[in-house]
This record gives structure tokens, sequence and C-alpha cells, in this order.
């Protein structure tokens, strides 16, 4: 009897080794988290024409584009190559669950990239102020609005699977920031007691594919640099109850979402609105005024924005709006 007794006591110990999978899963939701540090600008432009204008501070909704909608034909896979030679970089060194889990996620990225999974939506800011170049692509060729946006610290609308993310333009950049965090991934299976279970390697390719998710979200190619984009996400599952509404300008179908981006009915705070330097002025001044008003906005509070002038000099256009 003594003997077995000790052998219990001996797999027990050995049993206590063993890193158990919800804290495995809580190490790799650290590895993970590095997209939380991530330091926003406190204000955010977003360029329009007039109509667009009215309609965000009539309904206070930004609408969000699905991004097989967008203008760039590269959106969310301009980094796919990029991810899965990095992760074949890596694997050339690893060992173990590691490895195991690298060439899974190499394995099944073709069908778990986030494009098949789910349908991202997007609202497009940028941190370029009063610029030419935004004027002329999305501010109507400068006939159109600037509406400043502040970036408030606040809990977002409840259930809105939406967060802000910075547009990465460089290629470099993309591939060391790729090769750190799925390093952190390999170096948390490479602890001692993490065993080569199925479930640690769910837990492992879970991971790295949401690595890989935030990387294929943020990265642009670099001719897009010009934009200085900021964009608000939105993560639309496939087959969810979230109906997309459609909308066809100049006979092409387009897909959105409409956004709001304060929670408990709060207002957008503008912390300023300009007015596009191919539009008349005081034309146009007298009817933001009367636009906030009808929203709901009250002079003085931090909701209210400046209303200015574009320090542009006017560029020949169509003549001028108000």
């Amino acid at each position: 009897m003594p003997q077995p007794r000790k052998h219990t006591r001996r797999k027990k110990r050995r049993a206590r080794k063993w890193i158990d999978p919800l804290a495995l899963e809580r190490m790799f939701d650290e590895a993970v988290g590095y997209t939380s540090e991530i330091e926003v600008p406190r204000v955010l432009y977003h360029y329009t024409g007039w109509e667009g204008a009215k309609g965000i501070i009539s309904s206070q909704q930004f609408w969000a584009t699905a991004h097989d909608c967008t203008n760039d034909e590269a959106e969310l896979v301009s980094a796919d190559a990029m991810i899965v030679e990095v992760a074949q970089e890596l694997r050339k060194n690893a060992a173990g669950p590691a490895a195991k889990v690298l060439d899974l996620f190499v394995s099944e990225y073709s069908k778990k990239q986030i494009t098949k999974m789910v349908t991202v939506c997007l609202a497009c800011f940028s941190v370029a102020k009063d610029d030419k170049d935004q004027w002329t692509k999305y501010g109507d060729n400068g006939n159109g609005i600037c509406l400043g946006v502040r970036v408030i610290d606040e809990p977002p609308p409840q259930e809105s699977h939406s967060r802000l993310v910075i547009v990465d333009y460089s290629e470099a950049s993309w591939r060391k920031t790729l090769r750190e965090e799925f390093a952190k991934v390999c170096s948390v299976l490479s602890r001692p007691g993490v065993l080569p279970s199925p479930l640690n390697f769910r837990l492992g390719v879970s991971a790295l594919n949401r690595m890989a998710a935030f990387a294929s979200i943020s990265a642009k190619r670099p001719q897009w640099a010009c934009e200085q984009e900021v964009r608000h996400v939105t993560l639309v599952p496939h087959g969810s109850h979230i109906q997309l509404k459609e909308r066809e300008p100049g006979g092409q179908r387009k897909r959105y979402l409409p956004r709001t981006v304060r929670a408990d009915g709060k207002r957008i705070a503008f912390s300023e609105i300009t007015i596009g330097p191919n539009r008349r002025v005081e034309e146009t001044r007298g009817q933001l005024v009367q636009l906030l008003a009808d929203a709901g906005y009250i002079h003085g509070d931090l909701e209210y924005p400046q209303i200015a002038a574009s320090e542009l000099v006017p560029w020949p256009s169509t003549s001028p709006k108000g």
C-alpha cells in the first residue's frame, strides 16, 4: 500500500508544474494586448461633402464602409504575404509546441484570415488638419466640410465591437512588429510546463490569428501614406444578426454600417468644423450654426465646435458652393 500512495504524490507534484490552460490563455491575452498601448491623437479630422456633413451632424452617426467596398483594392490583404513569411521565418528556429503552432497557423491562414471570418467596417479619419490632398479626395474638391472630432477617454457604446486603429504605411514596420509580436507567442509556448496538447495548440494559433488580424487592419500600402489615416473599425462576424445597409453612389454598390462614436446618446464632441476653401464661408457658417442647434448643441459646451474657414487659397474648381 505505501508504494502506490508515493507514486500518486509524484504524479501530483508533476501535475502542479504543468501550466493550466486558463493561465496560458491569460498569457496569450497579455501578449496580444500590445495594441491597447497605441496612443491615438486627441483630435481626428473627417473630410466629407456638404451633404455628408449635414447627415453626420443630424444623425450623430458616421458611415463605416465594408472593407470590400473601399477605394483600395488591397484593403486588409496588403500584409497577408508578409504575415505568412514572418511565421515561416520564426518556424526555422522553433521547437516543441511553438513549432507545431506555427505550422498550424501557416497551413490554416488562408482560411482563417480576417476577411474570411468577419466583415470589417471602416469609418476613416485623418490626423491631417486643413490638408489640400484630403480636401481634394474626400472634401468635394474643396467644396466640402472638415469635421474635427475630439477623442475622449470614456467607455465605448456597449456591444460596439469597435476601436480606433492607426494605419501603418511602412512595410518595414509591418515586418518588425509582426516578428516581435509573434515571438511573444512563441516565448509563451516555449515555457517549461506548456504541454503539447490540442488545447494549447488552439490557444497559440488563436493568439497568432488575433495579431495577424490587427496587422491586416492597420496595414496599408505606402502610396496611401498622404492620408495619415486613423480608422474607426467595427467587426461584424459572418452570419451576425447585424445587417449592413446599401447604397449605390455613381452606380457602384456600397455596403456600410451607421456607427455612433459615443455611448448613452451623447453628442459627437466636435473640436472644430472647417469650411472648405472653395465654399462660401459666411453662408455656410450660418447653415452650420443652425444644423448644430437643431441637433441639440449648445454654445459653450464641450461638444460645441469652433467654426472656421480653411486657410488654404482656393484653387480652380466648380463655382463656390454654400
